[in-house]
């Protein structure tokens, strides 16, 4: 979904890892789409843990609300044990995609208005 006219913001949005960040910023963008008519991209970083995750993705595109971006899981064995906590891998994984979202989001025909992200993305 480009941005042809600078007539509509174009906000970006970031969600964390797992449904529980997914969910809640496909529910912003909806909002902010339909209330507020922005254009929207999210960037989402996939866990291809369940079906469940594809099949919110394939929903929330068939209304063509937004554009929706998956970046890959970076692979953090080196930074942190197995049995290290969910919330420090997710920490972990969110610092380390910084890198692919920069140049990904450099590489959009558009400049984002604003960049809105989750509590991990910060």
């Amino acid at each position: 979904m480009a941005n042809t006219t600078d007539s509509k913001p174009h906000l970006v949005l970031l969600a964390s890892l797992g449904m529980g960040h997914l969910i809640p910023i496909l529910e912003l963008d909806k909002r902010l789409v339909t209330h507020h008519n922005f254009d929207i991209t999210i960037f989402f970083v996939a866990s291809h843990s369940s079906a469940a995750e594809s099949q919110i993705i394939q929903s929330a595109m068939t209304p063509k609300l937004c554009e929706i971006i998956e970046l890959p899981q970076p692979d953090i064995s080196g930074l942190v044990s197995p049995d290290a906590a969910v919330v420090t891998q997710i920490c972990v994984i969110m610092r380390e995609i910084k890198p692919a979202l920069r140049s990904t989001i450099s590489a959009l025909s558009f400049r984002p208005t604003a960049l809105i992200v989750d509590l991990f993305g910060s």
